[in-house]
């Protein structure tokens, strides 16, 4: 039986099955900053089979960014992706759903990393909607190394770089891989080709609008050198956002691997990130002053280079 592998996260409480909270500071621990500069929320999905110390590198750079936020991880296994349906995966999400409503969050900052975590974030914005009636109030999603398109070897690479490195169990996973994908793959051309795989469902709930805010702005951030995701199939898919009317802001990174973009180059990462982060202050803003002669703009930006970086962050 394949089980499921959740590393804890330093400083992280586990409120449910891979899922993780980081509850704020107290405003007497903030040093006079305004938590009105912080989202309510900062709501992580990482890549599947991804370790507490590599997430920890993401989540204490948002604490420096952010230090009034809460922040949830909801992590993701090779047996949530290959073997749980979209429905039993929704129903583990509950705990998250539960603590969201309970904060009163409508100021979320989504960062979803790979298809793992793309997908877990789509199921958890369907999910939310199920229960609540209502849009996930996401008001900026920025998303890492995704989407991609349903391609056979980079999803099998994908699973090896996620396996553990014991030689036997990692031999053992690969081979079981290799045939669990191949039937999956020929499941899938039988009942209507690519087009219902998970990952192409993911591409498409992206973009739906009953999930989805289309004035969040959203960030894509990829390279050229990812061999797991094809860098044109993520460009695509920003091109398709901004038709659909979303304000978009690309990070392309030349030389980083999968998920590898921060460590490559922080600088550029952050700030694609924090001016991300302002877009949606500014459109919250034009939404509570409907007189302001303030004009509406669509980003179209893309960073190729770093930048200054206005704090000290990590790579």
């Amino acid at each position: 039986m394949v089980k499921d592998r959740y590393d804890s996260i330093p400083g992280f409480s586990s409120i449910g099955p891979g899922i993780w909270e980081y509850a704020r500071h107290t405003p007497t621990q903030l040093s006079g900053k305004s938590e009105e500069q912080c989202p309510d929320l900062i709501f992580i999905f990482s890549w599947t089979g991804a370790g507490g110390r590599h997430i920890l590198k993401y989540t204490q750079n948002y604490q420096i960014l952010f230090p009034s936020s809460r922040i949830l991880v909801v992590t993701t296994s090779i047996k949530d992706m290959a073997l749980r349906t979209s429905k039993r995966r929704q129903r583990r999400l509950r705990p998250a759903i539960d603590h969201i409503l309970q904060y009163k969050a409508n100021d979320i900052l989504i960062h979803a990393f790979s298809e793992g975590g793309t997908n877990k974030a789509v199921e958890f914005a369907e999910a939310y909607y199920n229960e609540t009636g209502q849009r996930l109030p996401a008001t900026t999603v920025c998303i890492d190394s995704a989407p991609g398109k349903p391609r056979f070897m980079p999803l099998v690479n994908a699973v090896r770089k996620s396996l553990p490195p014991h030689p036997i169990l990692r031999f053992g996973g690969l081979a079981i891989s290799w045939i669990w994908f191949s039937l999956v793959w020929a499941i899938y051309i039988i009942n209507g080709g690519k087009k219902t795989s998970p990952i192409a469902k993911t591409r498409r709930r992206l973009l739906d609008d009953r999930l989805w805010d289309f004035e969040a702005p959203r960030c894509y951030l990829y390279s050229r050198a990812d061999d797991l995701i094809m860098w044109p199939d993520i460009q695509e898919h920003a091109i398709e956002s901004r038709e659909k009317g979303i304000p978009v802001t690309e990070a392309f990174f030349e030389k980083s691997a999968h998920c590898r973009h921060m460590a490559d180059d922080p600088a550029m990462y952050w700030d694609a990130v924090i001016a991300t982060w302002r877009q949606s202050k500014r459109c919250l803003q034009e939404k509570s002053t409907p007189s302001s002669s303030l004009k509406h703009e669509r980003s179209t930006d893309t960073l190729r280079s770093a930048a200054d970086s206005e704090r000290t962050l990590t790579g």
